[in-house]
């Protein structure tokens, strides 16, 4: 089994960095020579936005490269008929399958850990570079809100600090107060907004009785919770790491905000992902064993018309989810589990 193990992973983990280095350099060749023009005049900028190019676009990438790589992989054995003499030596048709479909999950798995990190901001790292000619964009004039709170930013700086912020409270849809500051500080979980201003209004005005109270504060407390990632990705209306969404989908969860947004960028990272072991696996049963009796090159063209097919209906129906055509559900997460159930009925099939 060892043996048997080594030699069809060597095949299929060739083929597969052969394929994926070849796509990603093409990928960033093209962006290059598209966006050349337009990059900063910065050799470390350049450096970067490579790389952030290159992280981009593992996206689209990866899966393309999963599926090419056993079809190129099955072609070989077929041609060379080793193919067939694997069926000689007893093994059974779900244990050749087995081990190219478990690296694939395992890629899959490898890609949706590195969404948890700042590896999913990289096409806006990209973005910006390109746009802005710096790394980071300082988002400006934001207005959100949360929980009975309206809030006005000036502007989100990249070291975690908001200016000129204003904090409308409101009481049965009344306003009862709101609060002025210079500055906020994001530290422990809160902000502490500097150079305060708290304006106090009565629930009722009356002629003789108490009106509005005006205190100034050095420092005071508030917001927490709401870290600076998760106002710059609803501001910007963005992808987010895994992490980021999984915090903004319990935050805004619990105030009633419409979170379909913050569910297709979170089903994208971790759903769509595994659309290509599960249709490795599914085209696989439909190889032939040997090449006597059938054009390999048409069994290929075949094989990547269907892969770009089932990729290209994945893409429309996201994209038709994210105009909030189609429930994220159904146009994300369905169509996987579809893919998924059909790939281990053929799998038990042929146990």
């Amino acid at each position: 089994m060892w043996i048997f193990f080594r030699f069809i992973s060597s095949i299929y983990l060739k083929n597969f960095f052969i394929l994926f280095f070849a796509l990603l350099g093409f990928y960033c060749g093209i962006d290059l020579l598209l966006n050349f023009k337009d990059l900063p005049n910065s050799a470390n900028l350049g450096l970067l936005y490579t790389l952030f190019l290159a992280f981009s676009a593992i996206t689209y990438v990866l899966p393309i490269s999963l599926i090419f790589a056993l079809v190129l992989s099955l072609l070989n054995m077929i041609r060379n008929n080793e193919f067939v003499s694997l069926y000689a030596l007893g093994l059974s048709k779900n244990l050749v399958i087995i081990f190219p479909f478990i690296w694939a999950i395992i890629f899959c798995f490898i890609y949706i850990i590195s969404n948890f990190t700042p590896f999913a901001y990289a096409n806006d790292y990209k973005r910006n570079i390109l746009k802005n000619g710096t790394l980071s964009k300082q988002s400006t004039d934001l207005f959100l809100k949360f929980d009975d709170s309206f809030i006005y930013i000036s502007s989100l700086n990249e070291q975690n600090t908001l200016n000129e912020v204003k904090i409308f409270n409101i009481k049965d849809l009344n306003l009862s107060s709101f609060i002025v500051a210079k500055k906020a500080v994001f530290k422990d979980e809160t902000w502490t907004l500097k150079e305060t201003n708290a304006t106090s209004l009565p629930d009722t005005f009356l002629l003789g009785e108490n009106g509005f109270v005006k205190e100034n504060f050095e420092s005071i407390s508030g917001l927490a919770g709401f870290k600076p990632k998760i106002i710059e990705n609803v501001a910007n209306n963005r992808d987010s790491s895994i992490k980021d969404s999984l915090e903004s989908l319990i935050l805004f969860k619990e105030q009633g905000i419409n979170i379909n947004a913050i569910k297709i960028s979170l089903y994208k990272q971790i759903f769509t992902p595994f659309f290509a072991p599960f249709l490795m696996l599914i085209m696989y049963y439909f190889f032939p064993i040997i090449s006597r009796f059938f054009n390999l090159a048409f069994v290929a063209f075949v094989a990547f018309i269907v892969t770009f097919a089932v990729w290209g209906t994945l893409f429309i129906a996201m994209r038709l989810s994210e105009n909030g055509v189609i429930a994220s559900e159904l146009a994300i997460v369905l169509p996987i589990l579809c893919l998924g159930f059909f790939a281990f009925f053929i799998f038990y099939k042929h146990r």
